[in-house]
């Protein structure tokens, strides 16, 4: 006997989205990382047995062994959380000098795919994507460029072999995002270390400048006390600092307004006891600092 088996839009969101990613990786290059792969091969299994049993009264489990089912060596996390590390990721990738272009847009694909979630009959190209890549290399943050995606999440429920992921659309939700934990009516957690994923080192070559002189401009800028820019681990009594996107992002439009040589005058750390009182620089976080 046929039967006929209407999807909710959330479910035909799951199958679209998977169906994407798959074109993405057939026609393209693509790249899903390992959370948002699980995420939707588990939101399969949930939907074939959620399936199963709305149709034919029965389980998946009762057709195939627990053990063949997608299993992760990474724990489950948010999908929001998940989103905004591959947009960060991309970010990083799309820098002006380096050659790693061809990955960024592979994992732009993933992340348009996901606009299925959003829209089933949703479909993109190569000029959707080439557009993504030009408003990230722009500066424009993730609600900006991928707006569709503030409305998805995932629902996990269950423990061990009996874990159930349903991936959602959110309807008539407006969010918007604050800093000030007693404004928001939600906290949501995000990876410290992935938004704090820049060391010293690392952001010196992405700002252009030796890390003596970075420590310089860094100064003047103050990114330090910035919770925005700068976080700041601590094992014992080592502490390791960490740095974000915004803290490359000010610290160019810093260079961008500064003589470094007079910076360097000002707040070169090799002296002691200070001279920020020689800084004639606009802007000059330290000086404020001293007052």
């Amino acid at each position: 006997m046929n039967k006929t088996i209407k999807l909710t839009p959330d479910e035909a969101g799951i199958i679209a989205a998977i169906d994407e990613m798959r074109d993405a990786e057939q026609h393209w290059h693509n790249y899903v990382s390992e959370g948002i792969l699980y995420h939707h091969l588990r939101a399969a299994v949930t939907l074939i047995d959620d399936l199963l049993q709305r149709c034919l009264k029965e389980r998946l489990a009762d057709h195939l062994p627990a053990r063949v089912l997608p299993i992760s060596t990474e724990p489950l996390r948010d999908l929001q959380v998940l989103v905004d590390s591959e947009f960060s990721q991309v970010q990083k990738l799309l820098q002006p000098g380096k050659r790693t272009t061809p990955e960024g847009k592979a994992r732009i694909r993933t992340l348009l795919a996901l606009h299925s979630h959003a829209d089933p009959d949703y479909d993109f190209g190569e000029k959707e994507v080439e557009q993504v890549a030009q408003e990230i290399k722009a500066g424009k943050s993730r609600t900006e460029v991928l707006p569709a995606l503030t409305d998805i999440n995932s629902v996990v429920s269950g423990e061990g072999l009996n874990v159930n992921v349903r991936i959602s659309k959110n309807e008539g939700l407006e969010v918007k995002y604050v800093n000030d934990p007693e404004q928001a009516t939600g906290i949501r957690k995000v990876d410290l270390r992935d938004h704090f994923a820049i060391s010293f080192n690392d952001l010196a070559d992405k700002v252009g400048l030796s890390t003596m002189r970075l420590s310089a401009l860094r100064s003047h800028a103050g990114i330090d006390s910035d919770p925005e820019c700068r976080h700041v681990w601590s094992f014992g009594k080592v502490q390791h600092a960490g740095y974000s996107q915004k803290a490359i992002k000010t610290l160019k439009e810093s260079l961008e307004k500064v003589d470094m040589t007079n910076i360097w005058q000002a707040h070169n750390p090799m002296w002691k006891g200070g001279r920020d009182n020689l800084c004639i620089q606009p802007g000059c976080a330290a000086k404020k600092n001293k007052r």
